[in-house]
């Protein structure tokens, strides 16, 4: 019986030292059992992914739109980031990461950003990506010499909830 485990565990220990990346063969070599070769993997990529969350964690963190970059690029990198945490275990809720967008948009978008974190609910990321895509469109179209101006009437425009008003069986909302 002993004999038989014996041989297993060489096999699975042969397996596994086969089956991995030469830059980490270097681990399993070290090892006498199958048991302590997932062991030794097991903690040399727990501390990967230990790395990864904290440079993601900082990304997040640090979050900035970059020069010129269009906000739905923003806010794809940004979810982009959500998604690796989520899948280290470590999920981010969508109010934090509008908060984290928001706080990483230019000077341009202030107005908003007050009008939209000085809301008592809950901020859903695609609600507030409509209202920045909504500000992004209307700078384009007022042109870049009256970007601050714009940003403000069109920062109201998108924040303002939208309320039916039915008059003469047609709906419209203001």
């Amino acid at each position: 019986m002993v004999a038989q485990w014996d041989a297993m565990n060489e096999e699975a220990l042969a397996t596994t030292q086969m089956s991995v990346k030469p830059v980490h063969l270097n681990t399993l070599t070290s090892v006498d059992t199958a048991k302590e070769a997932w062991n030794a993997l097991l903690g040399m990529f727990k501390a990967r992914d230990d790395a990864q969350l904290l440079r993601l964690m900082e990304e997040l963190s640090s979050l900035q739109n970059r020069d010129e970059e269009r906000i739905l690029k923003f806010t794809s990198r940004a979810k982009m980031i959500r998604d690796e945490l989520a899948m280290l275990d470590n999920p981010v809720d969508d109010n934090t990461l509008v908060l984290r967008v928001l706080s990483g948009l230019p000077s341009e978008y202030g107005m908003l950003k007050k009008v939209l974190e000085n809301k008592d609910v809950k901020m859903v990321m695609a609600d507030v990506t409509a209202k920045l895509l909504q500000v992004e469109q209307g700078n384009k179209s007022a042109g870049s010499s009256k970007l601050v101006g714009s940003v403000k009437s069109h920062a109201f425009a998108a924040a303002a909830p939208k309320t039916p008003c039915a008059r003469k069986s047609v709906v419209y909302y203001y």
